[in-house]
């Protein structure tokens, strides 16, 4: 039987030395939060379960996204990761080293009496969804952006997050603009990225909005999709003023409420704000709608 918690080590650290090779500072920042989690949770299960979980789900984005290499018995990545969906619901038979990862985590999980089998199914559904529309350059209408980054960013990963800290996973809703606000500066930071994989994060209702065309989608510097920058910046700042009017009503522990403006709001903001001085072009009075 394999050693699952030195797989399970390995595994991190090839992963992290991957990041750390090829990633951006922000990817560098989050890793040091991942181990700066271990000691000030004093909680041993815990922070291992948040090191290995995140792992899991880095390596199997980064297949989604080309960044590593496919399996051999797979010709595409939407199989591959239909099959880990399918092994998620019934882990047994492990034949391929996430699936040892992924029982590993359950295992752990198990020891600190929490499960993640909804918020696992949610995160790789996402994962699904950028599998099937990577290198196609489609253009989403904003309803089913929102969907599928509520469904990632908000409902799978928040709440797995609020497990780990022992929080109410029901109090979700109440982060939800915090995580709305994280993933504006996902879109903003790896904007160019993302259109390199083919994926396009600009709604077609924003394109309508801002006069996007598909040309211009490549070119950041165009005025439409700098504009587009801007909007979506100041967006982002609003949610996070949201946030810290629903945040009181969470009663969140002293750890919670340290590690949101640490490892979320902060980076989120100073995005936000670089954006807003990077990108100076006459002043495009669009209402921002916050959202509930």
């Amino acid at each position: 039987m394999k050693d699952l918690a030195m797989h399970a080590k390995q595994m991190r650290l090839r992963v992290y030395r991957h990041m750390l090779d090829t990633r951006s500072w922000k990817y560098k920042v989050f890793l040091r939060y991942l181990r700066f989690f271990r000691y000030i949770s004093f909680a041993k299960h815990r922070g291992e379960f948040l090191e290995s979980y995140y792992t899991l789900m880095r390596y199997l984005d980064d297949i989604v996204d080309g960044d590593a290499p496919l399996p051999e018995t797979y010709t595409n990545s939407v199989d591959y990761i239909l099959d880990k969906i399918k092994f998620s619901k019934n882990p047994v038979n492990p034949v391929d080293e996430a699936d040892y990862l992924m029982i590993y985590c359950l295992q752990i999980a198990d020891r600190f009496g929490e499960e993640f089998i909804s918020e696992t199914e949610d995160i790789l559904h996402s994962l699904l969804f950028d599998a099937r529309r990577r290198g196609k350059w489609i253009v989403f209408p904003e309803k089913v952006l929102q969907s599928h980054f509520h469904t990632l960013d908000v409902r799978g990963t928040i709440k797995a997050t609020l497990k780990i800290f022992k929080e109410d996973p029901d109090k979700y809703h109440l982060l939800k603009p915090l995580g709305t606000a994280t993933r504006y500066q996902y879109d903003l930071e790896d904007f160019e990225d993302d259109i390199k994989s083919g994926y396009i994060n600009i709604s077609a209702e924003d394109c309508g909005l801002f006069g996007i065309v598909t040309e211009e989608l490549h070119h950041k510097d165009s005025d439409p999709v700098k504009a587009w920058f801007r909007h979506h910046a100041q967006e982002g700042l609003y949610l996070l003023e949201e946030h810290h009017l629903l945040l009181p009503r969470g009663n969140f522990s002293r750890l919670a409420r340290t590690t949101f403006p640490l490892v979320y709001e902060l980076p989120a903001k100073k995005c936000f704000h670089s954006v807003l001085l990077e990108n100076k072009i006459p002043e495009i009075h669009i209402p921002v709608c916050v959202q509930s």
